[in-house]
């Protein structure tokens, strides 16, 4: 029941919300602005986030390695593309997505339900961990430099941070102990036939992420990769503002590059959309960039960095539907045209 309370003030949230920008914007500038951005700006940023495809395929490969040996590239592009059109239809922290991406590990890598967990656990747990240390950040650097009357933002900021940084504390505290999480489990569960699977899997996923952390050289190389994808983020960002004009610092951009993907992680609409545009406008907004301007940005950035990515995906799947490439182990290999 309280769920659901929840649920529906969020909703009512991003009515209200979208229903002032719509009588509040004058979006006949926000076209103009639109517009205004050079060309090449725009392809820049598309072979920006065809890299960031790339660095995120690579990221998953290594930890797919480590499960299983022989893992070709294009399997793991196919694995992340279906996993982000079904990210794009789902809403908040991308449950669907993740739990797509371990029905095509099992498919496409021919592995058991729980090394595709593994899998998607270890890449999550090292994505995080950057990604809260980036946000952490972010929120210090705007409480440190914005003026009091934005000071309220920074509660519901510091809010969503605290609730995702305590899951992560979770993550982190059953990788190094899985018997804290394993015991309750069992419990809860001790007559249902999967927990042995259950309990083999969870043991197994600490098991190498504790031999990561031991290999010191292999976590920070992980963890430069994972901070890096983030911080390109943000370059995309700063590309977007110098397309439009907009001075500002760097850190500020990445700071609300951040904070703006940890606010899209509310449960509100499928893909974040209007939970992260609302967020990243009220952020620039802050920094002192109009209204107009400040959605321009959004919708500009998200195009780029969500539904050009969508659209990548869905030509993806769509080129490994009609043209089917060839795997280790497919002996009868068919071109199907």
């Amino acid at each position: 029941m309280k769920k659901k309370l929840i649920k529906s003030f969020l909703y009512l949230l991003a009515v209200i919300a979208f229903a002032f920008i719509m009588i509040k914007t004058d979006w006949k500038e926000v076209y103009l602005h639109i517009r205004s951005i050079s060309p090449k700006i725009i392809v820049l940023l598309l072979l920006s986030q065809c890299f960031t495809i790339l660095l995120l395929s690579l990221q998953w490969r290594s930890m797919s390695l480590k499960v299983k040996q022989g893992v070709s590239f294009w399997d793991i592009l196919m694995v992340n593309a279906k996993g982000n059109i079904v990210d794009a239809i789902t809403p908040g922290v991308k449950a669907g997505g993740e739990l797509a991406r371990v029905y095509e590990l099992r498919k496409r890598l021919k592995i058991k339900f729980g090394h595709a967990t593994i899998i998607v656990g270890l890449q999550k747990t090292m994505s995080l961990l950057s990604f809260l240390f980036m946000t952490l950040s972010s929120l210090i650097w705007f409480s440190l430099t914005i003026s009091n009357q934005y000071k309220k933002y920074l509660y519901v900021f510091s809010f969503v941070i605290a609730i995702f940084a305590i899951l992560l504390a979770f993550l982190v505290l059953f990788s190094l102990n899985p018997t804290s999480i394993i015991k309750p489990l069992k419990k809860m569960f001790s007559a249902s036939k999967i927990m042995p699977k259950i309990d083999r899997a969870l043991r197994e996923y600490s098991k190498i992420v504790r031999s990561l952390l031991q290999d010191k050289r292999k976590f920070f190389s992980q963890m430069i990769l994972a901070l890096f994808i983030w911080v390109f983020y943000s370059f995309k960002l700063l590309l977007v503002m110098k397309g439009l004009a907009i001075d500002m610092d760097l850190i500020s951009i990445a700071a609300i590059t951040f904070l703006t993907y940890i606010m899209g992680m509310i449960p509100i609409l499928p893909g974040s959309i209007g939970s992260f545009e609302g967020s990243m406008l009220v952020l620039l907004g802050i920094k002192g960039v109009p209204m107009e301007v400040g959605l321009s940005v959004a919708f500009i950035f998200r195009f780029i960095t969500f539904w050009f990515e969508f659209i990548i995906s869905c030509f993806i799947v769509l080129l490994d539907k009609v043209l089917l490439f060839p795997r280790k182990g497919d002996e009868n290999f068919e071109v199907r045209m």
